[in-house]
């Protein structure tokens, strides 16, 4: 193997003068006696040719011997992988074990008794059950008999599957879109949940505020207004000087008005008017309006 990087060496070599052989005799002929060229310029051109030849030649000489050292190479990883073969311990055949008896089958469960429950099977000789070693569960009931174990169900039901979150997959602002979008369409038991869940997964996102104001918004068009304050006063204390936090006092004050408490209501009315002066008109007007209502006075 090792004489195939001197053959391509050599018909290199001879490649290279096949092809510089002409071109010397085509300038060779640019110089004959006669023509008026100096005979020292002709050899200081031969002497430039050769020196260029050289270095080609010692160009191909060099990829000659990384050729030769990657042959080399090649061949010592095959002789090794080979050597490996060789000297690898034979497989191992495994005989297949000897056919097992046919278990005996069980014994048939006797009839439920008049009250309705199934007595436990008994084992051979009228023995009876261990509790240590009766097992009740989704299998049925369990017990040893010698080696082998009866009682169980037949054919096990698997328990199903849970099912995928409806929020699976969706970005933050996708889900507080489904979520205001149940609470448009008054679906406002599944906007709870929708909403909640946004708050629970997004606690530092941009629509927080509106997302816990929406979501007391959802107890208090089902009537539930004790949750409806506890959401809206959580709305409030979470971020006071939020967008929804004039909304939050608003709302929370009307849900205490339909609990009757009508104290605590006009409080949260006046907090809402000396801390939000320059809430927009509508909630101003609605407040004013709600003051009415619960007699709260001049405040």
């Amino acid at each position: 193997m090792a004489s195939r990087p001197r053959l391509l060496l050599a018909s290199v070599a001879f490649a290279a003068l096949v092809f510089t052989t002409p071109v010397l005799a085509q300038q060779d002929s640019a110089y004959l006696p006669g023509a008026g060229v100096n005979y020292e310029t002709r050899l200081s051109a031969v002497e430039d040719q050769l020196r260029t030849m050289t270095g080609k030649a010692e160009q191909l000489e060099h990829i000659v011997q990384r050729l030769q050292q990657d042959i080399l190479r090649l061949q010592s990883d095959y002789e090794a992988r080979l050597a490996k073969l060789e000297t690898a311990p034979p497989p191992v055949v495994v005989s297949a074990p000897p056919p097992q008896p046919a278990p005996t089958p069980a014994p048939a469960a006797p009839a439920p008794s008049a009250g309705g429950n199934a007595p436990v099977a008994q084992p051979k000789g009228d023995e009876p059950v261990n509790p240590a070693t009766s097992v009740k569960g989704t299998l049925g009931a369990l017990k040893m008999q010698g080696d082998r174990v009866t009682g169980a169900v037949a054919n096990p039901q698997a328990p199903p599957l849970p099912e995928t979150p409806p929020d699976y997959g969706l970005t933050p602002q996708e889900n507080y879109d489904r979520a205001f979008g149940l609470l448009r369409q008054a679906n406002y038991d599944e906007a709870e949940k929708a909403f909640k869940s946004f708050i629970d997964k997004n606690p530092h996102d941009k629509q927080l505020d509106n997302a816990k104001y929406w979501y007391g918004e959802t107890f208090y068009a089902r009537g539930k207004f004790n949750d409806a304050a506890l959401a809206f006063a959580d709305a409030y204390q979470q971020s006071p000087k939020g967008n929804k936090a004039p909304d939050s006092l608003l709302k929370m004050a009307m849900a205490l008005g339909k609990l009757e408490k009508t104290q605590d209501a006009c409080a949260t009315l006046s907090s809402l008017k000396s801390q939000y002066p320059n809430a927009s008109q509508s909630i101003r007007a609605r407040a004013d309006q709600e003051r009415a209502n619960l007699k709260c006075g001049k405040n």
